[in-house]
């Protein structure tokens, strides 16, 4: 679990759930074009939430993996179907941007070492926390 301390961007599971693997297979079976609204409207809102981290000097130290804690309303979704929206994710870190301030330049292998996911159920309180962990070696 996440260090109160260190810099972490929390989203809203609420808000993810609409973006999961599930769903965005079903549009892309409805239509592409459906698809691609979901795809758009899912990278708008992780940008948001990243700008607002950036407003409030929350900022990453590239290269570095990240840690996703789900902390979930229930269990009904499977983990594979949440962590999908990491796509929607680093997309939306790198739409990010205040002037000369961006978040994520490029979510390469150069700037994104890893990742983990760990899932908990908090029925009061449901968040993605991401934050960075330390890498020990380059690729």
């Amino acid at each position: 679990m996440c260090d109160e301390y260190m810099d972490k961007v929390i989203l809203d599971p609420n808000i993810l759930r609409q973006f999961t693997l599930n769903k965005y297979i079903e549009a892309e079976r409805k239509n592409r074009f459906i698809a691609a609204k979901l795809k758009k409207t899912a990278t708008a809102y992780a940008r948001n939430v990243f700008l607002q981290a950036i407003t409030d000097n929350v900022s990453f130290s590239w290269p570095t993996k990240l840690k996703f804690d789900w902390y979930l309303p229930d269990r009904r979704i499977d983990p594979d179907n949440w962590t999908f929206t990491q796509k929607f994710i680093f997309d939306g870190m790198q739409k990010a941007q205040i002037g000369k301030r961006v978040f994520l330049d490029n979510d390469n292998v150069k700037n994104i070492k890893g990742f983990d996911h760990d899932f908990y159920v908090d029925k009061v309180n449901p968040r993605l926390e991401i934050y960075e962990m330390e890498v020990a070696h380059e690729i």
